[in-house]
Protein backbone atom coordinates (compact mmCIF):
# COMPACT_ATOMS: atom_id res chain seq x y z
CA UNK A 1 0.00 0.00 0.00
CA UNK A 2 1.29 3.45 -0.95
CA UNK A 3 0.77 6.13 1.72
CA UNK A 4 1.28 9.88 1.44
CA UNK A 5 2.27 11.42 4.78
CA UNK A 6 2.16 15.17 5.38
CA UNK A 7 4.11 16.58 8.31
CA UNK A 8 6.47 13.60 8.21
CA UNK A 9 9.37 15.67 9.55
CA UNK A 10 7.45 16.91 12.60
CA UNK A 11 7.02 15.49 16.08
CA UNK A 12 4.01 13.20 15.59
CA UNK A 13 4.54 12.72 11.86
CA UNK A 14 8.09 11.42 12.29
CA UNK A 15 6.87 8.72 14.67
CA UNK A 16 4.09 7.75 12.27
CA UNK A 17 6.73 7.50 9.54
CA UNK A 18 8.90 5.24 11.69
CA UNK A 19 6.00 2.86 12.27
CA UNK A 20 4.85 2.88 8.64
CA UNK A 21 8.32 1.81 7.52
CA UNK A 22 8.57 -0.81 10.27
CA UNK A 23 5.35 -2.36 8.96
CA UNK A 24 6.47 -2.39 5.34
CA UNK A 25 4.38 0.43 3.90
CA UNK A 26 5.47 2.19 0.72
CA UNK A 27 5.67 5.82 1.89
CA UNK A 28 5.77 9.15 0.09
CA UNK A 29 6.50 12.18 2.28
CA UNK A 30 5.28 15.68 1.49
CA UNK A 31 8.14 18.05 2.31
CA UNK A 32 9.21 21.55 1.47
CA UNK A 33 12.67 21.91 -0.03
CA UNK A 34 13.55 23.92 3.09
CA UNK A 35 12.09 21.39 5.58
CA UNK A 36 14.14 20.51 8.64
CA UNK A 37 14.60 16.75 8.25
CA UNK A 38 16.84 16.04 11.26
CA UNK A 39 14.27 13.65 12.81
CA UNK A 40 13.83 11.59 9.65
CA UNK A 41 17.29 11.55 8.07
CA UNK A 42 17.69 7.77 8.56
CA UNK A 43 14.31 7.22 6.85
CA UNK A 44 14.87 9.34 3.75
CA UNK A 45 16.67 6.67 1.69
CA UNK A 46 13.61 4.43 2.19
CA UNK A 47 10.87 6.90 1.21
CA UNK A 48 9.83 8.88 -1.83
CA UNK A 49 10.02 12.61 -1.22
CA UNK A 50 7.35 14.63 -2.99
CA UNK A 51 7.99 18.34 -2.65
CA UNK A 52 5.11 20.68 -2.00
CA UNK A 53 3.27 22.61 0.70
CA UNK A 54 -0.19 22.99 2.17
CA UNK A 55 -0.61 26.43 0.58
CA UNK A 56 0.09 25.06 -2.91
CA UNK A 57 -2.97 23.16 -4.21
CA UNK A 58 -1.17 22.15 -7.40
CA UNK A 59 1.74 20.58 -5.51
CA UNK A 60 -0.71 18.71 -3.27
CA UNK A 61 -2.57 17.33 -6.26
CA UNK A 62 0.72 16.07 -7.69
CA UNK A 63 1.74 14.60 -4.35
CA UNK A 64 -1.54 12.68 -3.96
CA UNK A 65 -1.37 11.02 -7.38
CA UNK A 66 -1.23 7.23 -7.28
CA UNK A 67 -1.35 6.78 -3.49
CA UNK A 68 -3.81 4.51 -1.69
CA UNK A 69 -4.10 6.53 1.54
CA UNK A 70 -3.24 10.00 2.81
CA UNK A 71 -2.27 10.68 6.41
CA UNK A 72 -2.54 14.42 6.98
CA UNK A 73 -0.43 15.22 10.01
CA UNK A 74 0.99 18.62 9.07
CA UNK A 75 -0.30 21.59 11.02
CA UNK A 76 0.57 24.56 13.18
CA UNK A 77 0.38 24.28 16.99
CA UNK A 78 1.68 27.76 17.80
CA UNK A 79 1.73 30.97 15.82
CA UNK A 80 2.74 34.60 16.01
CA UNK A 81 -0.66 35.73 14.68
CA UNK A 82 -4.00 33.95 14.92
CA UNK A 83 -4.54 34.01 11.17
CA UNK A 84 -1.54 31.68 10.77
CA UNK A 85 -3.51 28.92 12.51
CA UNK A 86 -6.33 29.28 9.98
CA UNK A 87 -4.03 29.57 6.96
CA UNK A 88 -2.18 26.35 7.78
CA UNK A 89 -4.68 24.23 9.69
CA UNK A 90 -7.98 25.14 8.03
CA UNK A 91 -7.05 26.26 4.51
CA UNK A 92 -4.20 23.77 4.28
CA UNK A 93 -6.55 20.93 5.13
CA UNK A 94 -9.06 22.20 2.59
CA UNK A 95 -6.32 21.89 -0.03
CA UNK A 96 -5.42 18.37 1.11
CA UNK A 97 -9.06 17.32 0.82
CA UNK A 98 -9.23 18.76 -2.70
CA UNK A 99 -6.09 16.82 -3.62
CA UNK A 100 -7.62 13.58 -2.32
CA UNK A 101 -10.78 14.25 -4.33
CA UNK A 102 -8.72 14.86 -7.46
CA UNK A 103 -7.14 11.40 -7.00
CA UNK A 104 -10.29 9.64 -5.82
CA UNK A 105 -9.60 6.86 -8.33
CA UNK A 106 -6.65 5.72 -6.19
CA UNK A 107 -7.01 7.34 -2.74
CA UNK A 108 -9.17 5.07 -0.61
CA UNK A 109 -8.71 6.68 2.81
CA UNK A 110 -7.83 10.08 4.33
CA UNK A 111 -6.72 10.11 7.96
CA UNK A 112 -6.64 13.56 9.53
CA UNK A 113 -4.72 14.24 12.76
CA UNK A 114 -6.76 16.86 14.60
CA UNK A 115 -6.66 17.65 18.33
CA UNK A 116 -8.61 17.33 21.58
CA UNK A 117 -8.71 21.14 21.52
CA UNK A 118 -11.61 20.78 19.08
CA UNK A 119 -13.70 18.83 21.60
CA UNK A 120 -12.96 21.35 24.31
CA UNK A 121 -12.31 21.09 28.05
CA UNK A 122 -13.53 18.15 30.11
CA UNK A 123 -13.39 16.74 33.62
CA UNK A 124 -13.53 13.26 35.12
CA UNK A 125 -17.20 13.88 35.93
CA UNK A 126 -17.95 15.24 32.46
CA UNK A 127 -15.22 14.19 30.01
CA UNK A 128 -15.13 15.57 26.48
CA UNK A 129 -16.89 13.23 24.05
CA UNK A 130 -16.39 12.77 20.33
CA UNK A 131 -20.13 12.83 19.68
CA UNK A 132 -20.74 16.09 21.58
CA UNK A 133 -20.80 19.48 19.83
CA UNK A 134 -17.24 20.86 19.56
CA UNK A 135 -16.31 23.53 22.12
CA UNK A 136 -12.87 24.87 21.16
CA UNK A 137 -11.68 27.68 23.42
CA UNK A 138 -8.63 28.88 21.44
CA UNK A 139 -7.78 30.08 17.95
CA UNK A 140 -5.79 26.88 17.51
CA UNK A 141 -8.77 24.72 18.44
CA UNK A 142 -11.13 26.72 16.24
CA UNK A 143 -8.78 26.43 13.25
CA UNK A 144 -8.64 22.65 13.65
CA UNK A 145 -12.43 22.56 14.01
CA UNK A 146 -12.75 24.33 10.66
CA UNK A 147 -10.28 21.83 9.21
CA UNK A 148 -12.45 18.95 10.42
CA UNK A 149 -15.47 20.63 8.82
CA UNK A 150 -13.65 20.70 5.48
CA UNK A 151 -12.95 16.97 5.81
CA UNK A 152 -16.51 16.03 6.76
CA UNK A 153 -18.27 18.31 4.30
CA UNK A 154 -16.03 18.13 1.24
CA UNK A 155 -14.08 14.87 1.26
CA UNK A 156 -15.36 12.41 -1.34
CA UNK A 157 -13.16 9.54 -0.18
CA UNK A 158 -13.56 7.68 3.13
CA UNK A 159 -11.99 9.58 6.03
CA UNK A 160 -11.13 9.15 9.70
CA UNK A 161 -10.38 11.94 12.17
CA UNK A 162 -8.20 11.52 15.26
CA UNK A 163 -8.19 13.98 18.15
CA UNK A 164 -5.08 13.23 20.25
CA UNK A 165 -4.98 14.60 23.78
CA UNK A 166 -1.78 16.13 25.20
CA UNK A 167 0.90 14.31 23.18
CA UNK A 168 4.38 13.94 24.65
CA UNK A 169 7.46 11.91 23.80
CA UNK A 170 10.84 12.03 22.06
CA UNK A 171 11.33 14.93 19.60
CA UNK A 172 8.56 17.06 21.17
CA UNK A 173 9.41 20.73 21.59
CA UNK A 174 6.18 21.91 23.22
CA UNK A 175 6.02 19.87 26.44
CA UNK A 176 9.83 19.91 26.47
CA UNK A 177 9.34 23.28 28.19
CA UNK A 178 7.93 21.40 31.19
CA UNK A 179 10.98 19.11 31.33
CA UNK A 180 13.32 22.09 31.04
CA UNK A 181 11.55 24.03 33.78
CA UNK A 182 11.69 21.06 36.16
CA UNK A 183 15.37 20.57 35.33
CA UNK A 184 15.95 24.23 36.18
CA UNK A 185 14.52 23.60 39.64
CA UNK A 186 11.00 24.97 39.35
CA UNK A 187 7.62 23.21 39.47
CA UNK A 188 5.35 25.78 37.77
CA UNK A 189 1.78 25.12 38.88
CA UNK A 190 -1.10 26.86 37.09
CA UNK A 191 -4.36 26.81 39.03
CA UNK A 192 -2.41 25.12 41.80
CA UNK A 193 -1.50 22.26 39.48
CA UNK A 194 -4.97 20.76 39.85
CA UNK A 195 -5.90 20.84 36.16
CA UNK A 196 -6.59 17.23 35.12
CA UNK A 197 -5.24 16.30 31.69
CA UNK A 198 -5.51 13.28 29.40
CA UNK A 199 -2.04 12.50 28.07
CA UNK A 200 -0.93 10.18 25.27
CA UNK A 201 2.56 8.98 24.40
CA UNK A 202 3.46 9.71 20.80
CA UNK A 203 4.05 6.12 19.68
CA UNK A 204 0.56 5.23 20.90
CA UNK A 205 -0.80 7.86 18.49
CA UNK A 206 1.19 6.27 15.67
CA UNK A 207 -0.14 2.81 16.60
CA UNK A 208 -3.73 4.07 16.39
CA UNK A 209 -3.12 5.55 12.96
CA UNK A 210 -1.75 2.26 11.66
CA UNK A 211 -4.73 0.35 13.02
CA UNK A 212 -7.06 2.71 11.16
CA UNK A 213 -5.48 2.59 7.70
CA UNK A 214 -7.98 0.94 5.39
CA UNK A 215 -10.25 -0.08 8.29
CA UNK A 216 -13.82 0.26 7.01
CA UNK A 217 -15.15 0.39 10.56
CA UNK A 218 -13.27 3.66 11.08
CA UNK A 219 -14.62 5.40 7.99
CA UNK A 220 -16.49 8.61 8.78
CA UNK A 221 -15.65 8.45 12.48
CA UNK A 222 -13.84 10.69 14.95
CA UNK A 223 -11.73 9.31 17.79
CA UNK A 224 -10.03 10.69 20.87
CA UNK A 225 -6.56 9.26 21.48
CA UNK A 226 -5.44 9.28 25.11
CA UNK A 227 -4.31 7.01 27.89
CA UNK A 228 -7.44 6.10 29.85
CA UNK A 229 -5.99 7.46 33.12
CA UNK A 230 -5.79 11.29 33.32
CA UNK A 231 -3.22 13.03 35.49
CA UNK A 232 -3.11 16.39 37.20
CA UNK A 233 -0.61 18.96 36.04
CA UNK A 234 1.18 18.66 39.40
CA UNK A 235 1.37 14.86 39.08
CA UNK A 236 2.76 15.09 35.54
CA UNK A 237 5.49 17.50 36.60
CA UNK A 238 6.22 15.40 39.67
CA UNK A 239 6.71 12.34 37.45
CA UNK A 240 9.28 14.33 35.47
CA UNK A 241 11.01 15.36 38.69
CA UNK A 242 11.07 11.75 39.93
CA UNK A 243 12.56 10.54 36.65
CA UNK A 244 15.27 13.21 36.93
CA UNK A 245 15.91 12.56 40.60
CA UNK A 246 15.23 16.26 41.11
CA UNK A 247 13.50 18.19 43.90
CA UNK A 248 12.19 21.35 42.19
CA UNK A 249 10.62 24.18 44.14
CA UNK A 250 6.82 24.45 43.65
CA UNK A 251 5.75 27.86 42.37
CA UNK A 252 2.01 28.46 42.16
CA UNK A 253 1.12 30.80 39.29
CA UNK A 254 -2.23 32.55 39.84
CA UNK A 255 -4.35 32.77 36.71
CA UNK A 256 -4.46 36.63 36.77
CA UNK A 257 -0.66 36.67 36.57
CA UNK A 258 -0.75 34.65 33.35
CA UNK A 259 -2.51 37.38 31.38
CA UNK A 260 0.25 40.02 31.55
CA UNK A 261 2.85 37.25 31.07
CA UNK A 262 1.04 36.00 27.96
CA UNK A 263 0.77 39.55 26.66
CA UNK A 264 4.50 40.12 27.11
CA UNK A 265 5.36 36.83 25.38
CA UNK A 266 2.94 37.66 22.56
CA UNK A 267 4.61 41.04 22.03
CA UNK A 268 8.02 39.34 22.09
CA UNK A 269 6.78 36.81 19.52
CA UNK A 270 5.55 39.58 17.24
CA UNK A 271 8.89 41.40 17.57
CA UNK A 272 11.04 38.32 16.93
CA UNK A 273 8.60 36.57 14.57
CA UNK A 274 9.05 33.41 16.64
CA UNK A 275 5.89 31.79 18.10
CA UNK A 276 5.76 30.72 21.74
CA UNK A 277 3.55 28.24 23.58
CA UNK A 278 2.55 30.91 26.10
CA UNK A 279 0.53 33.49 24.17
CA UNK A 280 -2.78 35.29 24.40
CA UNK A 281 -4.27 32.97 21.79
CA UNK A 282 -3.28 29.80 23.70
CA UNK A 283 -4.03 31.14 27.18
CA UNK A 284 -7.64 29.82 27.29
CA UNK A 285 -6.29 26.28 26.97
CA UNK A 286 -3.80 26.74 29.81
CA UNK A 287 -6.45 28.17 32.13
CA UNK A 288 -9.26 25.71 31.33
CA UNK A 289 -10.45 23.66 34.32
CA UNK A 290 -9.35 20.38 32.73
CA UNK A 291 -8.70 18.41 29.54
CA UNK A 292 -10.13 14.96 30.19
CA UNK A 293 -11.69 12.95 27.35
CA UNK A 294 -13.40 9.64 26.68
CA UNK A 295 -11.34 6.90 25.00
CA UNK A 296 -13.80 4.01 24.63
CA UNK A 297 -14.73 4.58 20.98
CA UNK A 298 -11.26 3.87 19.61
CA UNK A 299 -11.15 0.70 21.71
CA UNK A 300 -14.53 -0.44 20.41
CA UNK A 301 -13.95 0.27 16.71
CA UNK A 302 -10.20 -0.17 16.33
CA UNK A 303 -9.22 -2.33 19.27
CA UNK A 304 -6.89 0.49 20.29
CA UNK A 305 -6.02 1.29 23.90
CA UNK A 306 -3.05 3.54 24.64
CA UNK A 307 -0.57 1.25 26.34
CA UNK A 308 2.30 3.47 27.53
CA UNK A 309 1.72 4.57 31.15
CA UNK A 310 2.90 8.01 32.22
CA UNK A 311 5.86 6.75 34.28
CA UNK A 312 7.31 4.84 31.34
CA UNK A 313 6.53 7.54 28.81
CA UNK A 314 8.17 10.26 30.89
CA UNK A 315 11.28 8.09 31.40
CA UNK A 316 11.58 7.32 27.67
CA UNK A 317 11.11 10.98 26.80
CA UNK A 318 13.69 12.14 29.34
CA UNK A 319 16.19 9.55 28.07
CA UNK A 320 15.77 10.88 24.53
CA UNK A 321 16.19 14.51 25.61
CA UNK A 322 19.41 13.61 27.41
CA UNK A 323 20.79 11.38 24.68
CA UNK A 324 20.20 14.09 22.07
CA UNK A 325 21.64 16.92 24.14
CA UNK A 326 18.40 18.75 24.83
CA UNK A 327 19.00 18.26 28.55
CA UNK A 328 22.22 17.49 30.42
CA UNK A 329 22.81 13.88 31.36
CA UNK A 330 22.23 12.91 34.98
Amino acid sequence: MKVLLTGANGFIGSHILDLLLQHGFDVACLLRKTSDTRFIEPCLPRVEVRYGSLDSPESLREAARGVDAVIHCAGRTKAVRKREFYEVNAEGTRNVVAACNASADSVRHLIYISTLSVSGPGSTESPAREDAPPRPVSAYGRSKHLAEDHVRRDCRVPYTIFRPAAVYGPRDRDLFVAFKTVHDGVLLLIRGGKQLVSFVYVTDVAEAVLKAIGCAGAYGNTYHLAHPVPWSQRAFLSKIADAMGAKPRPVVVPVPVLYPAALLWSVWSWATKRPRMLSLSKLPELTAPGWVCTTAQAAADLGFVAGIPLDEGVRLTLDWYRTNGWLPTA
